[in-house]
């Protein structure tokens, strides 16, 4: 049963949005919905449902 419950876990790891493996780069999003969304001081809904590219910025010291 444990061996099962790690799989589970593994499964459930999270995929970095396009935004989030950008701004490791230490680059910004080079989608266009992201630039454009961006650029309105939005988050790009369709590739950061939860969000997540704002709150990196905000993180990051950049307020969009």
């Amino acid at each position: 049963m444990a061996g099962l419950m790690g799989l589970v876990a593994v499964g459930a790891e999270k995929q970095k949005t396009c935004c989030e493996k950008a701004i490791e780069q230490k680059k910004e999003c080079a989608n266009k919905c992201c630039i454009k969304a961006h650029k309105e001081g939005k988050s790009c809904t369709k590739c950061n449902p939860n969000k997540e590219d704002l709150k990196l910025y905000e993180k990051k010291g950049e307020k969009k």
